[in-house]
């Protein structure tokens, strides 16, 4: 989280253009639409932006996690997160599995679709990546991901 700070006295050069945020935001909406669109055209054409509050957990933690820790991660509530596993238990995408650590839990994981689904989405998303290097110039867009990155890693360190 970053640190709370009062806003400047007066009105520097960098607060007239955009506010970082919103291109954040418009750049992550680029992203999704065109994911959404390249799922579509291979095969996946249930899949929501939504969903990936469950799936993208779950790519990076395959042995699965319980919802109310898919909720917390996304920042969304248990309700939400149950209604979102449910739809992704019934396309294929997910399923629900007896917690090796609990056996009064659940475990929601990736089936092999939400696999191939997951396969698919970083592929559609590399393609959207070399786009935009192609037209921004490939050592502008690796110098936003470094800049990303060590930001990231700073806010993580704050936390």
């Amino acid at each position: 989280m970053p640190k709370k700070t009062r806003p400047p006295a007066s009105t520097t050069e960098s607060d007239r253009g955009p506010l970082l945020g919103a291109l954040l935001r418009r750049c992550h909406q680029v992203v999704t639409l065109e994911l959404t669109r390249g799922l579509s055209e291979a095969g996946y054409p249930e899949f929501q932006p939504a969903h990936n509050a469950v799936l993208r957990p779950l790519w990076e933690r395959p042995e699965g996690m319980r919802s109310t820790e898919l909720a917390a991660v996304a920042h969304i509530t248990k309700q939400s997160m149950g209604a979102l596993v449910d739809q992704l238990e019934q396309i294929g995408y997910v399923e629900r599995v007896d917690d090796p650590n609990d056996l009064r839990a659940k475990t929601v994981r990736l089936t092999k679709r939400g696999r191939d689904v997951g396969r698919v989405a970083r592929a559609v998303v590399r393609s959207v990546e070399a786009d935009w290097a192609h037209r921004v110039g490939a050592t502008r867009l690796a110098a936003l991901r470094e800049t990303l990155t060590a930001l990231l890693l700073s806010l993580e360190m704050d936390a």
